[in-house]
């Protein structure tokens, strides 16, 4: 089966304290990506690069973690 992952449920794998609420949903789906077919919509890394950006310039994500994260 393949389902279209959000980018905000992928970026609680990255960075699950910033919704403690919405990580047992993210760790079912990272379970179901192991069994099945994940697509991403076009604008997935704009996204991720866009939320990683904003939060290393709160100060949540470090500088180095933020790059890795959008390399």
């Amino acid at each position: 089966m393949k389902f279209v992952l959000d980018a905000s449920v992928a970026l609680l794998w990255l960075i699950p304290q910033t919704n403690a609420k919405g990580l047992a949903y993210a760790d079912a789906v990272l379970s179901a990506i192991q069994e099945s077919q994940a697509v991403v919509p076009s604008l997935f890394a704009l996204e991720i690069t866009n939320v990683v950006t904003q939060l290393e310039a709160k100060g949540i994500v470090p500088e180095a973690d933020a790059q890795r994260f959008i390399a």
